[in-house]
């Protein structure tokens, strides 16, 4: 099995790849030194493992992400690199016929790639995608956090004094 890797590219020719038989695959990894999410967010040493699959369709691309990010810890509010990894699955649809180059009807679903009319697929917005999904919405910086665990801790139940006789009751049933 042969592997190709891409260093801070994401744009691989398939022209072949359409070509060959469905079942056909190819392999690649990806490093990217910074892959920006979004205005105020990007994440560097971004390295995936990516395999391409000829389906009847197009192309489905397959792998694992890693990306590290600088974040800031929700609980003790210090600033830290953290390394996170995402599973990524999905397909790409071809917008020009490789055999005769003629236009290609797009893909009714919204969520599937196209190749463009070069045969080239882009790896950038589906590594841009999962990348969003590997980052936490709340960052802890690890298990040996110094925050305030009361912040996440469920709430004692304090039991009413004008229900406490039927509180008692329910105690008594369990």
């Amino acid at each position: 099995m042969r592997v190709r890797h891409l260093e801070n590219d994401t744009i691989i020719n398939v022209a072949q790849l359409l070509k060959a038989p469905v079942g056909t695959e190819r392999y690649f990894t990806v490093h990217l030194d910074e892959l920006v999410l979004d205005s105020d967010l990007a994440v560097r040493d971004v390295d995936a493992a990516v395999r391409l699959l000829r389906t009847s369709n197009g192309i489905l691309a397959t792998g694992d992400l890693r990306v590290t990010a600088h974040l800031t810890c929700v609980r003790c509010l210090a600033e830290f690199d953290g390394r996170f990894e995402e599973t990524f699955e999905a397909e790409y649809w071809p917008t020009i016929d490789v055999l005769t180059g003629l236009p290609l009807p797009p893909p009714e679903d919204e969520d599937i790639f196209t190749i463009d009319k070069n045969h080239h697929l882009d790896l950038h917005e589906l590594l841009r995608q999962f990348a969003v999904l590997a980052v936490p919405v709340y960052p802890v910086c690890g298990p040996q956090c110094p925050g305030p665990e009361s912040l996440w801790k469920p709430p004692e139940e304090a039991v009413d004094a004008r229900l406490a006789v039927l509180q008692a009751l329910l105690d008594e049933r369990a």
